[in-house]
């Protein structure tokens, strides 16, 4: 084994442990540990486009952001949703009169859209754990399955112009990987896995590593290599969570589009599990 993928594995599990211990505490703490992963994501996306963001964007950018997190963190998520809807269009605008471009507005739903969803779905409640556990473990399953199938197997390229090193059979690892990841927590919290459940699911695997080559083509437009470097092995915290910040807010989206089609007053993680997890 290299030192690099040790190291790899070590800061893996390191990082794994410290998240669930957060996310089983949940409230408060739950909120600030996704406020901090939100502006560091919308730190490095600044850093990777800074080449055609001028810094005044940029500031804007973090300050709307906080503006966002502030009011949500307060309990007017309805304040928290027109600012960011506010400040997407205004910094769309601005910035594309004058650089013809809107990656400061994109960095913002970058950070400010999982946000909303990772708290959202975690709620104070037995349901909001389950599913937060459900979005980790089958965005990790896929990241682990995908990393070792894909060196074990090799194969035709994925997509080689985005990232030359992923490879079909790291996909379909990836999707294996999810699955299992995901039945196996299903299972460990006493449910009977449904057609349904293994629907969704893999709808965020895939999506999860739609996500992953998102930024690699965000990353190889710029010409960065990593994000950042915070994390030991794995370069910034976005490099990390490009595909469960996806995974996430695409099943935070369904679980209000369902909620919304049943007229439901259940908090969302309760709307999800009533509707993917419980036959």
């Amino acid at each position: 084994m290299s030192e690099e993928l040790k190291l790899r594995i070590i800061s893996g599990i390191v990082m794994a442990a410290l998240v669930l211990i957060i996310t089983w505490i949940g409230g408060q703490t739950f909120a600030f540990l996704w406020a901090f992963i939100a502006f560091m994501i919308l730190r490095e996306f600044n850093r990777i486009c800074a080449a055609s963001t001028p810094f005044m964007i940029r500031a804007a950018s973090f300050l709307v952001l906080a503006l966002i997190v502030v009011s949500w963190l307060l309990g007017d998520h309805k304040t928290a949703t027109v600012l960011f809807l506010a400040g997407f269009v205004v910094l769309s605008i601005w910035q594309y009169i004058f650089e013809r471009a809107i990656w400061s507005s994109l960095g913002l739903a970058y950070a400010a859209l999982p946000f909303f969803a990772m708290s959202d779905m975690r709620s104070d409640t037995h349901n909001g754990l389950i599913v937060i556990l459900l979005i980790y473990f089958c965005v990790w399953g896929a990241d682990v399955f995908a990393y070792f199938s894909g060196r074990t197997l090799g194969g035709p390229k994925l997509a080689p112009r985005i990232s030359p090193n992923k490879t079909w059979s790291g996909f379909i690892g990836s999707l294996v990987g999810a699955l299992i990841l995901s039945y196996l927590v299903d299972v460990a919290a006493g449910f009977d896995p449904i057609v349904t459940f293994f629907v969704i699911m893999l709808f965020a695997a895939i999506i999860s590593q739609l996500g992953d080559l998102m930024e690699s083509a965000v990353k190889r437009h710029f010409k960065i290599k990593d994000s950042g470097t915070l994390i030991p092995g794995h370069g910034g915290v976005l490099d990390r969570v490009d595909g469960l910040v996806v995974a996430a807010v695409f099943l935070w989206l369904v679980s209000l589009y369902v909620a919304y089609q049943q007229g439901s007053s259940n908090d969302l993680p309760t709307v999800f599990v009533n509707a993917f997890l419980k036959p």
